[in-house]
């Protein structure tokens, strides 16, 4: 799990995280009558920020950590012992337990149920907990499980990894989960901008990964556009390069602890 640090210097390793730390920086130049300074600084922060707020940006940077992963029907797959879902993509409240609630992510159930519908494994290890411990209600897992559920997958076909808090954990959950029912080889689930980091993760466990990626192409990708629009700025163009900004500072910060 990490550290209010690790979230700290994450937040400021982001672009919007970035250009208001910037511009921090150029209200103390101006406090400090470095009118020049400061200017320099704020235009800085301005610049940066409008880049990666841009369509165009975020298209490129997004593809420059899916292009390993091409789109692959769950039928051309090869078959393994079990699917591994990392968690992310539904959420539960206490109001509704049995409806869970689906964001960007929950492409990664889809797949799961798809790959497990088209024969390729008998099992689905669902791994996902609480990363800030529980807040009275389900677990990432815990929710995909109730949305596989709901896609006609059996409940004796999955079995739950509600403890892990981030992608080592999950490498280290599940591999003790398919350790014990004599599985090596897993087919991978998750985003494909996710895909590089948790490959490499689940490798280093020790595991015969079988990338299944999904979640392809957000919405302003898919749009037709002039270039004038893709340069444009938009909030999500900027949520989606922050999603990319992390995913490479996490698969850096992976490699330096060796987990990756």
């Amino acid at each position: 799990m990490r550290s209010p640090i690790d979230a700290f210097l994450t937040l400021f390793a982001l672009p919007l995280g970035a250009a208001l730390g910037v511009g921090l920086l150029a209200l103390v130049a101006l406090a400090l009558h470095r009118r020049r300074t400061a200017a320099g600084l704020l235009t800085f922060a301005l610049v940066w920020l409008w880049a990666w707020s841009t369509p165009m940006a975020a298209g490129a940077l997004q593809d420059s950590l899916g292009r390993r992963y091409p789109f692959q029907r769950a039928e051309t797959l090869p078959s393994a012992g079990a699917i591994v879902l990392l968690g992310g993509g539904a959420s539960q409240h206490p109001s509704a337990p049995l409806h869970p609630n689906l964001d960007s992510a929950s492409d990664r159930a889809w797949h799961a149920a798809r790959l497990h519908h088209a024969g390729k494994a008998p099992l689905i290890i669902a791994t996902g907990g609480h990363k800030w411990g529980p807040v009275g209600r389900a677990s990432p897992a815990e929710a995909d499980s109730a949305l596989l559920a709901a896609l006609g997958v059996s409940k004796e076909a999955i079995v739950i990894d509600n403890r892990s808090r981030n992608t080592r954990e999950n490498a280290e959950f599940a591999g003790k989960l398919l350790a014990e029912r004599g599985i090596r080889r897993v087919l991978l689930t998750t985003s494909v901008w996710h895909m590089p980091r948790a490959e490499a993760t689940f490798r280093r466990a020790g595991l015969d990964v079988i990338p299944a990626a999904t979640d392809y192409l957000p919405p302003f990708k898919r749009a037709k556009s002039s270039l004038i629009f893709r340069l444009l700025p938009n909030a999500n163009a900027l949520r989606a390069n922050s999603r990319t900004f992390r995913e490479y500072l996490g698969l850096l910060v992976y490699r330096l602890r060796g987990w990756a």
